[in-house]
């Protein structure tokens, strides 16, 4: 078995695929205690549906999930439809030295979406290779919601201090 040059499609996949995991690992805990465990649907403070870590899809109101069954959904969620989104407009990323901002950004990501991510000033800074400033751009950033009831735009506390306490402080990891 011959092993691929490290600029061939083969060696680019696997690189992307280990990055990918590494971040993955890292950042699921992470979005788990943002996130809170509950076991069966009910509203969060915007009023959309979620149940297990904040999950918003194929919400069945009568069932009642396991802790282990939320993590698993979680981590397959963030490896599957999260972080190669961020990977495919953040390439930087492919870097295992930039797992912990790596790992920052799936989190935001699956607060706030990847489209929202990749067009974030966190995004543009990584783009530009200001490291720091990307990671002091999370403070700020994406931290109201809107209310489906009354359609305003609320400021939430735990937005707040996510961005603040939790992924400026992980992506900064990955630059001191």
């Amino acid at each position: 078995m011959s092993i691929p040059p490290p600029d061939s499609p083969v060696s680019r996949k696997r690189a992307a695929a280990a990055v990918i995991a590494a971040a993955v690992l890292i950042a699921a805990p992470v979005t788990a205690l943002q996130e809170g465990y509950v076991s069966k649907a009910r509203p969060d403070p915007a009023h959309i549906s979620t149940y297990c870590y904040g999950e918003t899809e194929h919400v069945d109101p009568a069932r009642i999930y396991s802790r282990g069954e939320c993590e698993t959904l979680l981590r397959a969620r963030l490896h599957r439809d999260y972080a190669p989104k961020i990977l495919t407009c953040l390439p930087q990323f492919v870097d295992p030295a930039r797992e912990y901002a790596f790992a920052a950004f799936i989190d935001a990501s699956y607060n706030a979406g990847p489209a929202a991510v990749c067009a974030s000033p966190m995004a543009a800074a990584v783009r530009a290779g200001r490291w720091a400033a990307a990671c002091e751009a999370f403070v700020g950033w994406r931290i109201t919601a809107k209310d489906r009831k009354t359609g305003k735009r609320i400021a939430l506390a735990g937005l707040v201090k996510r961005r603040r306490d939790v992924e400026r402080p992980l992506c900064l990891k990955a630059v001191t």
